[in-house]
């Protein structure tokens, strides 16, 4: 994302993804965009958060919420956050969208060597946390 909420070109960002796993260690966020095969052949691991579509929209409200007004840490200066349309959009396709979305994560994990953790509950996700301390 640029300033102005102005989208980045997908060969931008995928470069700048490219240029992020050359590091030596490196921990990458993201949806099916990010399944590229330059990341999967680098990753050690993968987790999947495959949580339920009404927490993703409540924590999507929540935040915009939370940060209404101000930039949140992960944006570019400029890109003020305000609970308005284009919030309320991105949280019903996070809401209404959960089948398409986790279709494509599983093509893009499809023939995938290496671990695939799936986590489906904030228990789980304690769980495996508790498990492997320190990562």
């Amino acid at each position: 994302m640029k300033t102005g909420w102005v989208q980045r070109p997908r060969a931008e960002v995928r470069a700048d993804i490219v240029d992020r796993i050359s590091a030596e260690r490196w921990v990458l966020g993201g949806g099916p965009s990010v399944l590229i095969p330059e990341v999967l052949a680098r990753a050690d691991l993968v987790i999947w958060l495959d949580m339920s579509a009404g927490l993703r929209f409540w924590r999507i409200i929540r935040r915009s919420l939370r940060y209404a007004g101000r930039v949140r840490p992960e944006h570019p200066p400029g890109n003020r956050d305000w609970p308005g349309l284009r919030q309320w959009r991105f949280a019903w396709r996070a809401l209404t969208g959960g089948d398409r979305f986790r279709g494509a994560i599983e093509a893009g994990l499809d023939g995938v060597v290496i671990p695939v953790v799936r986590l489906r509950t904030r228990v789980e996700v304690v769980d495996w946390l508790n498990a492997h301390p320190g990562g």
